[in-house]
């Protein structure tokens, strides 16, 4: 897909050389541009991508040094001498910078060889960068956390999102392992419910791609991470280390935790609503269970006179006060001004009618201490389970029976 545009530069001679340089083939998407002097020069040096010197009729030493001085950075220089030449020139200081010694004489079809290889070696490196180009464009457009580890678990190459959320650079994650690119001791490790380095193992030895959740500590913070993980195979087969991909799904999570709640609660007290004590129930494996139905009398009124406003906090109010004396039961809005408390459990007639007592006691001293609820009384009905195979629907239905018998009596 890259187009890549290569400016030759030769210094030699020799035209015969130089007629052999301008006909190598050129692969796809690629354009050769040729140019020649007999001496080094400075400007086609520093133009160039590519330098072949042929520096046998010269000095070697100071040749190569000028041409080091005003190539590009990342030109090649491909030098042509003899072997003396060849010795000096390796034992110098400056030896790396040189991309390749090609010893003279060369017959053409030698020179013809070397060029050839050259031209695969330097075409596979673009392909290289390509192919790199493509990875870091792909993974750092990714807005979830990517990774690349050995099998010490050192992290080998990140992306820019994971950079993000450890606050920290590449240069600073390169090489690091797990506590110090998230920040946390071994001790904390230990307590918390980090499983990162145990999912690699697991990883690793099935030599498979594997879904984890996972918990991490991101600031302050702590983390849900949906996180894909698969090996990394060396060049035997063996596993050499692990790639993962991670979601955050902290907030996703968070959504699905507040719309079951939603579902299943009551917007106006937060208490479980009706549609939650069936889920309840059909839970329970302990058939004995006890039932408490409370209804407000003389709400109305509180409407009436004093609005929906203060209805409500009455309706508040009544939760409050349910919660405080009925911890272990399960309290809920059925609508309106209608409640239900249940409680799991195997209990006597007399346990039941105190609790039924102490409810309505509870709940009539809370509308006391409040001016505009004076008029308000509970009435409470209960039913509880004998033999342990009565249905919920058959107490309910009991309990429901005596509240409202109740409420006629308090009329």
């Amino acid at each position: 897909m890259y187009h890549c545009e290569i400016c030759f530069y030769m210094i030699t001679e020799q035209d015969e050389l130089f007629e052999i340089l301008k006909q190598l083939p050129q692969f796809l998407r690629y354009s050769h541009e040729f140019h020649k002097s007999a001496r080094a020069e400075a400007e086609p040096a520093g133009r160039a991508d590519v330098i072949l010197a042929d520096v046998r009729q010269t000095d070697a030493a100071e040749t190569v040094a000028f041409l080091l001085e005003h190539k590009q950075k990342d030109a090649e220089l491909i030098v042509l001498a003899d072997q003396e030449q060849t010795a000096l020139l390796t034992t110098k200081g400056d030896a790396e910078e040189i991309t390749d010694i090609w010893v003279t004489p060369l017959t053409e079809a030698e020179f013809q060889f070397r060029l050839t290889r050259w031209q695969k070696t330097y075409k596979m490196s673009k392909d290289f960068w390509q192919t790199q180009s493509y990875l870091d464009t792909t993974i750092n457009s990714v807005p979830h956390l990517i990774w690349y580890k050995d099998k010490e678990g050192a992290h080998m190459k990140v992306n820019e999102t994971f950079c993000k959320a450890v606050n920290k650079t590449m240069e600073q994650i390169e090489g690091r392992g797990h506590y110090y690119i998230w920040d946390i001791t071994p001790d904390e490790y230990e307590k918390g419910e980090f499983i990162c380095m145990e999912s690699e193992y697991e990883v690793m030895d099935k030599r498979e791609t594997c879904i984890f959740d996972e918990t991490v500590k991101i600031g302050d913070s702590m983390r849900e991470l949906k996180t894909y993980k698969s090996p990394l195979f060396d060049l035997d087969g063996s596993v050499m280390g692990t790639v993962g991909v991670a979601i955050d799904v902290t907030q996703e999570r968070l959504y699905q935790q507040m719309m079951i709640k939603n579902a299943n609660t009551d917007f106006l007290t937060g208490l479980y609503n009706r549609r939650y004590v069936y889920e309840y129930i059909d839970k329970q494996e302990d058939g004995h269970i006890s039932v408490f139905c409370i209804d407000l009398d003389h709400f109305k009124s509180v409407n009436d006179i004093y609005g929906h406003h203060e209805g409500d906090k009455a309706l508040v109010l009544t939760a409050q006060t349910l919660l405080e004396c009925m911890p272990e039961g399960l309290i809920a809005r059925m609508g309106g001004d209608e409640f239900l408390v249940v409680m799991v459990g195997a209990r006597t007639e007399e346990d039941v009618e105190q609790t039924r007592k102490m409810i309505k006691e509870r709940l009539d001293g809370a509308y006391a201490q409040n001016e505009n609820f004076q008029k308000i009384s509970a009435s409470v009905g209960a039913a509880y389970s004998q033999t342990g195979q009565e249905t919920f629907h058959h107490l309910f239905h009991k309990a429901d029976e005596m509240m409202y018998r109740e409420k006629e009596s308090n009329r």
